[in-house]
């Protein structure tokens, strides 16, 4: 039978599951269950498929020993089996340990029973293990013990508990997503060579490290190398990798040896205020779709008289955005990249409009960008619109030896930042408004119960965009 890409793949709502039927002959063992289903736990079609591969091959075998008459647990039980196999990894790997240390004792300094034999080797855990090895091939099938075995040895796929890991981070969705694409594409580059997890010693790293990283621009080599590193700090945190060193540590960046000049050290900026009523004001650029013009609009103007993030501003629900006794709209950020960044920002007058036409009609949990909802990274396809618009606004400063224009999205945060320094609000009040906790001193921090509303309001309503000509807009 001819195998498609798809297989037992099937995308409920955005989430993917695996369904395969169960032979009409053996459904009184899966409780007259007609389909065996699992949720894949992804919406990523490639992802769905390493996972689907790795769950297809045991739940063959268990339809296989079920047919044949032996006893055989439901696949349900396959992650129940490799639970148990990391239980035993740690116990092997401390086991080994004492095994290695031994070595370097002399036999006199042991202890011993009263006929000689070592205390702590009454019991051969070894052969414990493989007993067990076989009692799970037993109720399983080879399949399983195949895996029970790999799994307590550690030779699973290299991405295995990026999701557990990622759990236990607790980032901000849009860190969440980029730290698991870029674990994955390290992951995918092992799988390519049949590398596991125990394969991936300092040599390896260094392979990968020298091959896909060092080239990278320095901003991309060190979040690509710190993803990376973090995920296997986790790992040797949890027992799920056996060695003691992580190899990740201590690669670095190649000495280019070129000297950076002066003006190529210019940092990324606000927008000038010629630059500000291009993005507000110019006819609508040929080329690019007509559906992204409401959404970049208004975007670009809630930024801007907010100093929101980009990610903060195309992810807001309909429940956060809130009035507030009559006296206006509040966006109610509520998660972000760091603590400070939950958060509640005033909504400006002149952005009144933009949210009550965005919030009619929806319910409580739509987005505001409707545009973008389901998106699998909203962030990243609406930055890529903006940098599109912008470059056809000719709104660009890129300088030579620098791969990134001065100028993009986060630059109106640092415009509605500076408009409302020039107009004397103060620099603790700014900062808690654009959800910067270092920039309030060791005293406010520590004694100061925060900044009033009427505060945050009247520092929002200090910036107001610059004037330019309607007649301009298309």
């Amino acid at each position: 039978m001819a195998k498609n890409s798809r297989r037992y793949l099937d995308l409920r709502g955005l989430t993917y599951w695996f369904k395969r039927d169960i032979p009409l002959k053996i459904r009184a063992h899966f409780s007259g269950k007609t389909a065996y289903l699992e949720n894949l736990r992804t919406s990523d079609l490639k992802e769905a498929m390493e996972r689907r591969d790795t769950l297809e091959g045991l739940v063959e075998q268990t339809f296989k020993d079920a047919l044949a008459g032996r006893s055989s647990g439901s696949p349900d039980d396959i992650a129940k089996i490799e639970a148990r196999a990391e239980a035993w990894g740690l116990e092997l790997a401390q086991r080994t340990h004492i095994a290695l240390e031994r070595r370097r004792v002399p036999a006199s300094a042991l202890s011993h029973g009263e006929d000689g034999d070592l205390l702590d080797e009454e019991v051969d855990v070894f052969s414990v293990f493989e007993d067990t090895a076989e009692q799970v091939e037993r109720q399983h099938g080879p399949a399983a013990r195949q895996r029970f075995v790999a799994v307590a040895h550690g030779a699973v796929e290299v991405d295995k508990y990026v999701d557990a890991y990622l759990k236990e981070a607790r980032l901000a969705p849009k860190t969440t997503e980029e730290r698991r694409n870029l674990i994955k594409r390290f992951a995918e580059w092992a799988k390519a060579r049949s590398l596991t997890l125990p394969d991936i010693k300092r040599a390896i790293a260094g392979e990968y490290f020298t091959e896909h990283i060092s080239s990278m621009h320095a901003s991309t080599a060190k979040k690509h190398h710190g993803s990376v590193k973090l995920y296997w700090d986790y790992l040797i945190a949890r027992g799920l990798y056996h060695g003691k060193d992580n190899p990740w540590d201590g690669q670095k960046m190649p000495q280019r040896g070129r000297r950076v000049e002066r003006e190529q050290q210019e940092e990324e900026r606000p927008f000038t205020d010629d630059e500000m009523k291009a993005l507000l004001y110019s006819r609508y650029p040929d080329g690019m779709k007509a559906a992204f013009k409401d959404q970049l609009h208004d975007a670009i103007r809630i930024s801007a008289l907010s100093g929101m993030r980009l990610a903060e501003v195309v992810t807001l629900l309909v429940e956060e955005c809130i009035a507030d006794d009559g006296q206006g709209q509040w966006f109610d950020i509520r998660q972000g990249k760091t603590r400070a960044a939950a958060r509640k920002v005033p909504v400006h007058p002149s952005l009144e409009e933009i949210v009550e036409r965005r919030i009619r009609g929806k319910n409580p949990d739509d987005w505001l960008f409707h545009e973008l909802a389901g998106k699998r990274n909203a962030g990243d396809i609406f930055g890529k619109r903006f940098a599109q618009y912008r470059k056809k606004l000719k709104v660009d400063d890129v300088h030579a030896g620098q791969r990134r224009s001065l100028v993009n999205f986060h630059s109106f945060r640092r415009w509605f930042v500076t408009q409302a320094e020039q107009a004397g609000q103060q620099e603790s009040i700014i900062s808690l408004v654009v959800g910067h906790e270092q920039g309030r001193d060791f005293t406010l921090r520590k004694y100061s119960a925060g900044i009033s509303d009427d505060q945050k309001r009247a520092c929002v309503q200090a910036v107001s965009l610059p004037e330019g000509s309607a007649s301009k807009a298309d």
